[in-house]
């Protein structure tokens, strides 16, 4: 396996893979981004052309090209690897490590994809009332079909008897969030509905949504999947892996609210379209679509409460420096009724008089904002904004709408930036490693010298690591890290991931030159201070102690030689 991974690592580059999902922008040697695994305002996701690694310094996560891959599109680390393979034109070896063992995430996987094969086996066999419910709202057995569209059973427990007799562990069915535990045992969540399977960027089926077919108390009428390891509902949007290359061709794409409205758009031709789960939309989404284009077409329900909502998702697009108009549709019509009644080249003129975003906010009477609010709203999306030229072509148009000067308007803009400004607070990790610092220079020295591990070897062993992570990443470097190996396959040598996203932070800092000498010394300095202190505190309790005494006065001779101040600073006074 590492063979493989190897060489896949050594024919990929890695601004080229992470560009291909997020817009990177050179930072002297290396690229920045906001990173696209937490919400951030700062861009602290840094990746290294010349290591070949990624770092957040935010929220940690680091990684290489694969890991990168994996976490992104939420596929096995394998999955991943072939991805970069096919990429790069490698071809992978056999490994002896079956590759086919299934991790969490492909046994959840698994598990949605044969829940879909039953949902849309029932709509076959036993799904005549949805497959008449979808017949009188038109959609076709092309569309039903392309879409993958089900039915759930009018059963308590014919999903989870039917994946217990395909042999699915009780345990992993129940982290599929597609059951719950009630008195009478675990329950399907979806019963007597119409199926909706919501797709990754990859394909791979992530949840459900269920539309109610039959009138029933204390029901909404969408249910839908809760998070689970494989789905978080303000990271994907339906109907994405069906449009995204028509959405590309066309440079926009239109974004809807719910299943209903997305059918009857694709199924008249709106093959450019996306819903985005019920949600507002979120900065995740934004980032998906970004791969595609970079103009937004906000077509929700045209009452109040859908113009709010298409306002607070151009906000979030105007963020990021991107193209929002707004289709307004008439009072009381969403998508789906407009185009039952009004038809297709009706909505296409809507489309086509789609409302710049600054224009609509400007000439909007329904949400009664004042020309106040408008600004204020404007120019705190307006300060998240990275890129210089964009916002300072935004400014230009609030400017002209608003009949303001642009300075007047930057210096309000300077206000807020130094009202709110605040530094990201450390993670929890990155505190209690800032305790040792000896240790994290010695690893340093370790990764970026291969010279240095056989004198390492000689005066120090991983029991002199107070820190467990830096412990870990001392006697991996040590004994596996070799001349030839790159920075990004050093990675591979931790299996876990806080101490990876560790030994990528001491790769992307500069190396200044450490004295080996000097650096060995304070780790042993540190150890002994500790074992002294915790001695002292033995025979505080313990004065005729004789053994802990001569031990003792052993750790103080080991000081001595190694500094003569500390042993004066540390000795104990007995009574």
């Amino acid at each position: 396996m590492n063979n493989n991974i190897e060489d896949v690592l050594s024919r990929t580059d890695i601004v080229d893979v992470i560009g291909s999902y997020i817009p990177l922008k050179r930072a002297g040697s290396n690229f920045k981004a906001p990173c696209p695994f937490h919400d951030e305002k700062t861009a602290s996701f840094v990746v290294s052309e010349k290591k070949q690694i990624f770092k957040c310094f935010g929220c940690g996560v680091a990684g290489n090209a694969i890991t990168f891959v994996r976490d992104y599109e939420k596929i096995s680390f394998y999955e991943a690897l072939k991805k970069l393979a096919e990429r790069a034109g490698v071809k992978l070896q056999n490994d002896r490590q079956n590759p086919e063992k299934k991790s969490q995430h492909d046994i959840l996987y698994l598990i949605y994809q044969k829940t879909n094969n039953f949902f849309r086996d029932n709509l076959v066999k036993h799904g005549s009332f949805a497959r008449d419910y979808l017949e009188s709202r038109s959609v076709s057995k092309e569309t039903i079909e392309k879409l993958e569209l089900g039915y759930s059973l009018n059963s308590y427990t014919a999903l989870y008897n039917h994946l217990f007799k395909n042999k699915f562990n009780p345990n992993d069915l129940l982290k599929s969030g597609l059951f719950n535990k009630s008195a009478n045992g675990t329950i399907d969540v979806f019963r007597d509905r119409l199926m909706f399977p919501i797709h990754s960027i990859t394909g791979k089926i992530v949840a459900f949504g269920g539309r109610i077919l039959h009138k029933q108390e204390n029901t909404g009428k969408y249910v839908n999947s809760p998070t689970t390891d494989i789905y978080t509902k303000g990271n994907e949007l339906y109907g994405l892996y069906f449009t995204r290359y028509n959405i590309s061709r066309k440079k926009q794409v239109l974004i809807c609210e719910g299943y209903m409205d997305y059918l009857r758009l694709y199924e008249t031709g709106f093959t450019n379209v996306v819903a985005s789960l019920g949600t507002s939309l979120t900065s995740k989404q934004i980032s998906l679509l970004e791969r595609y284009t970079s103009n937004f077409y906000m077509i929700y329900d045209g009452d109040k409460a859908g113009i709010k909502a298409a306002v607070r998702a151009s906000i979030e697009i105007l963020k990021r420096g991107l193209v929002t108009k707004i289709i307004t549709l008439p009072d009381q019509e969403d998508p789906d009724s407009f185009l039952v009644k009004h038809g297709k080249d009706e909505l296409q003129k809507y489309i086509d008089n789609a409302i710049d975003f600054f224009k609509f906010l400007e000439n909007d009477k329904i949400l009664a904002y004042t020309e106040k609010n408008k600004i204020e709203l404007l120019l705190d999306s307006v300060q998240e904004i990275k890129d210089p030229v964009s916002r300072e072509i935004i400014i230009k148009e609030i400017s002209e709408i608003f009949s303001l000067s642009s300075n007047s308007l930057l210096s309000k803009l300077n206000q807020k930036k130094h009202r709110y400004k605040k530094k990201d607070e450390p993670s929890t990790v990155t505190n209690e490693l800032n305790k040792y610092l000896e240790e994290r220079s010695i690893i340093k020295i370790l990764l970026n010298d291969v010279n240095s591990h056989k004198k390492v070897a000689q005066e120090l062993k991983s029991d002199y690591f107070l820190s467990e992570i830096y412990k870990k990443i001392f006697e991996n470097v040590l004994y596996q890290l070799h001349d030839e190996m790159k920075k990004s396959m050093i990675l591979e040598l931790f299996e876990d991931a806080e101490v990876q996203n560790v030994v990528a932070g001491i790769l992307l800092e500069d190396h200044p030159e450490l004295l080996l000498a000097n650096v060995i010394r304070d780790i042993k300095l540190r150890k002994y201070k500790d074992d002294l202190e915790k001695i002292d505190v033995i025979i505080q309790k313990d004065k005729n102690n004789l053994e802990l005494k001569s031990e003792r006065k052993v750790i103080i001779e080991k000081i001595s030689e190694l500094s003569p101040k500390v042993v004066r600073k540390t000795l104990y006074k007995e009574n």
